[in-house]
């Protein structure tokens, strides 16, 4: 699984859930409260659907250690 990088915005690190790969937001997405999906101003762009970058993180970490690793002699 490929980790994104945060956008800086107003002092905050986000994310957007749309940046994400179909599978990974809908897991994301079912894990998060909706509340935690905010609209953000970007250099007059609107940017829908973004997450502070901690809780991604903290999400992506959880999501590391539960998917099991490919043993040595698995073929």
């Amino acid at each position: 699984m490929t980790k994104l990088i945060p956008i800086f915005i107003n002092g905050t690190n986000w994310i957007q859930l749309s940046q994400l790969q179909g599978d990974q937001a809908r897991k994301l997405k079912s894990w998060i409260p909706q509340n935690c999906l905010k609209n953000v101003r970007y250099q007059g762009l609107l940017l829908k659907d973004c997450l502070d970058f901690e809780t991604y993180d903290l999400w992506f970490r959880t999501q590391q250690v539960s998917e099991p690793k490919p043993g040595l002699l698995d073929f």
